[in-house]
């Protein structure tokens, strides 16, 4: 899965590298992309698994408030945490409100007080992560236990799922299922790399290769299957309105 990936939205370039020095400091297991706009940290947050968001109230296009608003709504992202950062005081209440922040750091804060909210909210992201990192599928006679990381892509057929996994001790397995949906599958899933491709696929971001917009399909790392893309789920793979 490689590293834990930070998104960091802020315009301050001083801030940016602060806040990347304290991050290396806590961990060298953590990667921090920054960016200056919103709404460029939202199209990268769509095509890679974040595992934290610190978000300046104020961005070069629109507010972080905002940005976290559309992060809120992306179902992998609904319990994400986030760490708000602003110099304008008096803005906390209404972030923890309307977006469910994890902690609001007032500018200017120290190393101290950065890293006493960042390991606490970077705790809470690898618990949830950890809760939602296996799923257990009952049949009539036995139970089928996944690693959410090794499932590639989920297919419908009529009232049954086929099931595309890739373990690195077993291997490529293909298992069919009855009595679940593509929509509780991703409700299982939720806070995972998944998203809708299709009315009939599901697909881990992680495993993209690349994406034919003009053929509308997803090419798959080490797999010769080629996933479909259908019109009404192209928003959410590459982040058209």
């Amino acid at each position: 899965m490689g590293k834990g990936k930070i998104l960091l939205a802020e315009d301050n370039r001083g801030a940016v590298r602060r806040i990347v020095e304290y991050i290396g400091k806590i961990s060298g297991e953590l990667e921090v992309i920054s960016f200056a706009g919103a709404g460029e940290a939202l199209r990268y947050a769509r095509e890679n698994e974040i595992a934290l968001f610190i978000i300046d109230i104020q961005l070069e296009d629109y507010k972080g408030t905002d940005l976290a608003k559309q992060l809120r709504g992306l179902p992998e992202y609904r319990y994400t945490p986030i760490i708000f950062e602003t110099g304008l005081a008096g803005e906390e209440l209404s972030a923890y409100r309307d977006v469910k922040c994890y902690s609001f750091l007032v500018k200017p804060f120290g190393e101290k007080e950065f890293a006493e909210a960042f390991r606490d909210a970077l705790g809470l992201s690898g618990q949830i992560r950890r809760e939602r990192s296996r799923i257990q599928l009952e049949q009539k006679q036995f139970i089928l236990e996944y690693a959410a990381e090794d499932i590639v892509y989920i297919e419908a057929f009529g009232k049954k799922l086929v099931i595309h996994t890739d373990n690195r001790l077993s291997g490529r397995k293909e298992d069919t299922v009855s009595g679940y949906t593509l929509a509780g599958m991703l409700a299982l899933l939720e806070g995972g790399p998944f998203v809708q491709c299709h009315k009939s696929y599901i697909v881990n971001r992680d495993y993209i290769d690349r994406i034919d917009k003009a053929g509308r399909k997803i090419y798959l790392k080490g797999f010769t299957e080629v996933v479909p893309v259908g019109n009404k789920y192209q928003a959410g793979l590459w982040g058209e309105a």
